[in-house]
């Protein structure tokens, strides 16, 4: 898996492709190389498949947190520092959902604020993990768009860290937060950035994930029936000694 990415951090494109493509070839059902033989060839489809997000983070989650804090990782900080600018003081009044919970990293700065606290994930196994934690009150297994338009007007209060990053076209995410959200209910997300003068929305990384474009967010948002309340430049991770550049952005359901 790493060779693959190796290859084409080292600008060796075709050798990648080619490494992609015979991975494919040999293992038709796996969704790992199907993903990233699209990212090598410049491709971006509209969202990771489920079966790649459980297949990877299936994999992962024994050792995830302690990976995580090797990129110094502070995604669930920046949400819940967005919560602190934008909320009243915590009184667990708050029905929430963390979606794309993980391991539940942000179970513990957001409980606070919940009167309810549901976590959704893909991945059983971090969601094993989450449970652990004992600060939500339910995890279903579930994916991200499904959960929430199976919930309307359920919560107060949407949150996700990291999570975004295995989606390109936010339009149906978008969609489904209003749909869950009560009147007046704040979504707060973070993404992976790209610069202002990239040729599309959205583009598929060769780390696998989806980077962003600032200026693609506005009318997908005002589509959905979300304003936004702040977007602030922020940096989830460092990879490679650097900073991935990215957003940490809050919006907000209408009163109607």
């Amino acid at each position: 898996e790493s060779y693959g990415r190796a290859l084409s951090e080292a600008g060796e494109h075709e050798r990648a492709v080619a490494f992609y493509r015979d991975w494919v070839e040999r293992e038709p059902d796996n969704p790992y190389p199907r993903h990233h033989l699209a990212a090598s060839l410049g491709e971006a489809p509209e969202r990771c498949s489920d079966a790649y997000v459980e297949q990877a983070f299936d994999k992962f989650a024994a050792s995830f947190d302690t990976h995580l804090s090797t990129l110094q990782y502070r995604g669930p900080e920046l949400v819940a520092e967005a919560l602190r600018l934008s909320l009243p003081a915590p009184a667990a009044q708050y029905h929430i959902a963390d979606l794309g919970c993980g391991t539940g990293l942000c179970g513990p700065l957001i409980r606070p604020w919940a009167r309810s606290l549901v976590g959704c994930d893909l991945s059983a196994r971090m969601l094993e993990r989450a449970a652990a934690r004992e600060c939500y009150d339910a995890l279903p297994k579930a994916e991200l768009v499904q959960f929430l338009l199976d919930q309307p007007a359920a919560f107060d209060l949407l949150v996700s860290a990291d999570t975004l990053i295995y989606f390109g076209e936010l339009a149906p995410v978008f969609a489904a937060a209003r749909a869950a959200l009560r009147p007046g209910g704040s979504f707060v997300f973070t993404l992976e950035s790209s610069p202002d003068d990239a040729a599309a929305d959205f583009t598929l990384g060769l780390s696998g994930r989806y980077v962003h474009r600032r200026a693609g967010l506005g009318a997908r948002l005002a589509a959905a029936g979300l304003s936004e309340r702040g977007v602030a430049s922020a940096s989830v991770r460092y990879e490679g000694g650097k900073a991935v550049p990215g957003l940490l952005v809050t919006v907000a359901r209408d009163q109607a």
